[in-house]
């Protein structure tokens, strides 16, 4: 009696499932929740197959709804969206109409996945161009109005005081222009001022135990020196990850320049990266022959709007 109900929202449901699982698998590149959307999907397939009964079910010709043209979607978070109502919508109507009453713990788990994924949407992207790096509050805000990919703020010798209220100012300005700003080192003032991320070294917390910490949305960064201590950062779950320092520099004192074979073998890990350590209008032409994802800038910040139309317009 309610076969084409039942085949038109257990399609609903499937079609639903498929559309978000396709993007946390390709986009995302993320197993467990690619994995929760999968078993789910292949459950639905079980409990509701697609019988010839089903099939004869299918009003194709007196559906008032069929072949109705759907809306344009605005934005990624629209399409995801949509088709996570879709399917909790789908699931309810299954329930109602079949009395199975795992399609009420099916519509619980797809709240929480819900959840899980529009908060990786809502996470910034990291885009290509260059990366600015400063305790200087003013010179961060003019590398955020120039448009730079990513910006830091990194203080070494200020109390953390100094660096929460820089950073509280840098956090609300950073988001009238969509570049992500990032704190060094310090998680619980990144956390305090919900800057957009965090940057720390080789000897910290490690990556994943500091995400249990905090939001899926925010951005972890971390410094690497080698090839080995990139395939462990990308492995803790690293967002992107610093190369360097290339050559000698101030900023990292009694640490010689790694040189640039492992800038030269980074690209193979398939994760952002930064080239980093000493580079400025002198020597960022050998830095670009490598074409790296983002180039570190930290005394050289002169050149942010040349170096920014020059290499990655």
């Amino acid at each position: 009696m309610f076969d084409a109900i039942v085949d038109a929202n257990a399609n609903r449901v499937r079609e639903g499932l498929r559309v978000i699982e396709e993007y946390v698998r390709f986009v995302c590149s993320k197993e467990e929740l690619t994995t929760k959307l999968a078993t789910l999907r292949k459950d639905l397939n079980q409990l509701f197959p697609q019988t010839t009964a089903q099939l004869h079910a299918r009003m194709r010709g007196s559906d008032v709804r069929a072949r109705e043209i759907p809306r344009k979607r605005a934005s990624i978070k629209d399409v995801l969206t949509a088709n996570f109502k879709r399917v909790e919508e789908g699931l309810r109507v299954l329930e109602e109409y079949t009395g199975e009453a795992v399609c009420n713990q099916f519509r619980y788990d797809v709240y929480d996945l819900e959840a899980a994924v529009l908060l990786l949407v809502s996470k910034l992207s990291i885009r290509r161009g260059v990366y600015l790096i400063s305790d200087d509050v003013d010179v961060l805000k003019k590398g955020i109005r120039l448009g730079c990919a990513m910006v830091q703020l990194r203080s070494k010798v200020e109390s953390k005081d100094v660096v929460f209220n820089k950073a509280k100012e840098l956090s609300g300005y950073s988001r009238n222009y969509n570049v992500p700003f990032i704190v060094n080192d310090y998680v619980d003032v990144a956390m305090l001022v919900d800057a957009d991320g965090v940057h720390t070294g080789q000897d910290e917390i490690p990556v994943d135990a500091l995400r249990c910490l905090w939001r899926d949305d925010k951005i972890f960064g971390r410094t690497t020196h080698s090839f080995d201590q990139g395939v462990e950062a990308k492995k803790q779950g690293s967002d992107y990850i610093s190369v360097g320092p290339v050559f000698e520099t101030p900023s990292k004192p009694g640490r010689a320049g790694i040189g640039f074979d492992y800038l030269s073998t980074v690209k193979s890990l398939d994760i952002p990266y930064v080239a980093i350590g000493g580079i400025d209008d002198g020597c960022i032409e050998s830095i670009m022959a490598h074409s790296p994802f983002m180039v570190g800038v930290i005394r050289a910040y002169k050149y942010i709007s040349d170096w920014q139309s020059r290499y990655f317009s």
